[in-house]
């Protein structure tokens, strides 16, 4: 049976395409678990081998502004939208083995190095985020209100810093974006969501957060292997997991970013802000990008053109 090379072009185009959406719904479906990588210190020293994932302190704060003051009764209106700022500080690594370095993590985020600490191999990891979100829905769940949230137009990165100046402060928000940058990111909309309810008669709120993260190099973003290393030519996203709480309590702070990298600036929280407690973790996938599979799928073209050709002459 005779089969035409041109009528195989759209198959086989399709199927570089399907296996691009897979690899692309694989990385929205991961759960806080990830690939494998090493966590180092950019010195040469690694600190975890094998790790897949990062645990952020479950007192990183996060602040919706200008959405307040917080209500338990009143929805927010579907299409509004608002800017939202996050910062925390590495606590511990999932998966792994972790090396003799890994006890100079500091993880605690009171502004100073606690007892115990070497001053000269002392260090922290930080994460910082800033995106713009919209409201997707909003309705009662019972008595209580409750919005979805999407990513909004404009600036949404995240990024990732190594200091040997463990000074992360939670009331004040500084030292935060400091430090070395070793991760630079652009959080896209496919993949990121979030929702919030509040608890009618109380002033208590509950949510949850997922963003997804991809290297735009044209943009400037990008890995440093030095220190993540095993992500830099594998990633397809970063996936970052969280839950929100409303009060912060232990998480309350004054500000964000604050002076630090200029890229995030630093923001003072006013009177119409609600600041949140923020639980977060994050893994890197191994995922090939979509550019990858449609070569793959032009690679088959070549074979079946090869074997065309070869047939031709027999």
């Amino acid at each position: 049976m005779k089969i035409s090379f041109r009528k195989l072009i759209p198959l086989v185009a399709a199927i570089g395409m399907t296996f691009a959406g897979a690899a692309h719904a694989d990385v929205v479906a991961q759960n806080g678990v990830g690939s494998a990588f090493n966590l180092k210190n950019g010195a040469g020293t690694t600190i975890v081998n094998g790790a897949t994932s990062l645990d952020w302190n479950q007192q990183g704060s996060g602040v919706a502004k200008g959405v307040g003051p917080f209500s338990s009764s009143n929805l927010l209106p579907v299409g509004a939208g608002f800017e939202f700022l996050y910062q925390a500080n590495l606590t511990s690594v999932g998966g792994g083995t972790a090396t003799a370095a890994l006890r100079d993590l500091d993880t605690t985020s009171n502004g100073s190095l606690d007892a115990g600490f070497d001053a000269n191999t002392a260090f922290e990891f930080t994460i910082v985020a800033r995106l713009n979100e919209v409201v997707t829905a909003s309705t009662l769940v019972g008595n209580n209100p409750t919005s979805n949230f999407g990513l909004g137009a404009g600036s949404n990165k995240v990024a990732i810093y190594y200091d040997k100046n463990a000074n992360s402060n939670t009331a004040t928000g500084t030292g935060f974006d400091d430090g070395v940058l070793i991760a630079l990111l652009t959080i896209v909309q496919d993949g990121t969501t979030s929702q919030f309810s509040a608890v009618a008669g109380t002033t208590t709120g509950q949510g949850s957060a997922r963003l997804h993260a991809t290297i735009d190099a044209a943009n400037g973003d990008f890995i440093n292997s030095a220190y993540l290393s095993g992500v830099t030519d594998m990633l397809f996203g970063i996936n970052f997991e969280s839950t929100l709480n409303y009060p912060a309590n232990s998480a309350d702070t004054s500000g964000f970013h604050i002076g630090g990298d200029g890229r995030f600036g630093d923001y003072t929280v006013g009177a119409n802000d609600i600041v949140f407690k923020v639980d977060g973790s994050n893994s890197f996938t191994n995922v090939p990008e979509p550019g990858s599979m449609m070569l793959m799928g032009l690679g088959m073209l070549g074979l079946v053109g090869a074997a065309r050709r070869k047939s031709k002459k027999a």
